[in-house]
């Protein structure tokens, strides 16, 4: 089944770009993705370095809610969870730039974490939507976050999975990893044609598996494959991870206590945090003060402690669905 779903997203890839005309998401020709009552769409928005690609659940006539996912990851995340929430409002989630479908940046570029925060920004604009609807996971949700509280009257709500803002992490040990890291992204650069190694499918399943340190189960590395794995040109029946090595290097600078303070105690969007307690992410002391920070500030914070990994919305809907769709109905959001 794997196989088939990788092979399909593979054949179906190209898709058709998504302007703003008559309809909140314009003129596109859709592709039926899943045979349920909800309709699924491959979209496209243009971007100055090619396309951002995106997967929309629902009607397109009204404003979706802007799903995005974590680091390495791409809008296959959604997959389990999307079809539970988007009965009566659409879900957009988009595949970051260098992740799924979208496209690279330029050569000689690199990835950089508040370029993130500036997408939401273009997107809202693009769209001419008059508020952002956000649903996020750990890098997404930071992205999320720090939108929210730049642009806090922008934001209607936000849902944050697993993640607030970035760890905590030694100064020293990052200071000395830089070296390192800069060396591994110039090399990266120059091997931007190549295709990586390829794998067999079940090679590539368990690759994926191991890579996200057994947070994504085995059963579904698949939803991720469908835009995160392409069949290679030189090994027939073998796959290779399709998102830009760059990523790998991506430099999440440090930001002090007292900026990120700030920063949260804008914060005014009713927030949804949902934290994974098998998972290491935004257990440290300074990820917890910052939490609490946050809940003393806005009245419209609730935190909910749920058993599962980082990648809980993936491996168990079920049990996230419920809080989402409780908090939606809170603040009188059609879902």
């Amino acid at each position: 089944m794997g196989k088939y779903l990788l092979r399909q997203a593979i054949l179906f890839s190209k898709v058709v770009e998504l302007k703003p005309t008559s309809s909140l998401f314009g003129n596109i020709i859709s592709r039926k993705l899943h045979t349920d009552e909800i309709p699924v769409k491959e979209i496209e928005i243009p971007v100055q370095w090619g396309r951002l690609s995106a997967k929309l659940w629902g009607t397109d006539q009204r404003r979706p809610i802007l799903a995005l996912h974590g680091w390495q990851d791409n809008a296959g995340t959604w997959d389990p969870i999307a079809p539970m929430l988007c009965k009566n409002r659409s879900i957009l989630a988009l595949d970051f730039p260098g992740h799924g479908h979208s496209s690279w940046i330029p050569p000689g570029m690199q990835y950089y974490s508040w370029e993130l925060p500036r997408l939401i920004m273009y997107l809202k604009n693009y769209f001419k939507w008059d508020k952002v609807s956000l649903l996020c996971h750990s890098m997404g949700s930071i992205a999320g976050m720090r939108y929210a509280s730049v642009c806090p009257d922008d934001v209607d709500i936000y849902i944050a999975i697993d993640s607030l803002i970035y760890d905590d992490y030694d100064l020293h040990l990052v200071v000395d990893k830089y070296p390192k890291i800069l060396e591994k992204s110039l090399f990266a650069q120059t091997r931007l044609e190549e295709e990586p190694p390829s794998y067999t499918l079940e090679e590539i399943t368990k690759l994926w598996h191991l890579g996200t340190t057994k947070s994504v189960a085995l059963e579904s590395v698949q939803h991720l494959l469908k835009r995160g794995a392409k069949e290679s040109k030189r090994y027939p029946n073998k796959y290779y991870i399709s998102r830009d090595a760059r990523l790998k290097y991506t430099l999440f600078n440090p930001e002090s206590k007292k900026f990120v303070e700030a920063l949260i105690k804008r914060l005014k969007a009713p927030t949804l945090y949902i934290k994974a307690i098998d998972s290491p992410y935004a257990s440290d002391a300074f990820s917890v003060e910052m939490r609490e920070i946050i809940e003393t500030n806005n009245d419209k914070f609730e935190c909910h402690f749920i058993p599962g990994t980082h990648h809980v919305h993936l491996n168990s809907p079920e049990t996230v669905a419920p809080l989402i769709q409780s908090f939606l109905k809170k603040y009188n959001v059609p879902i």
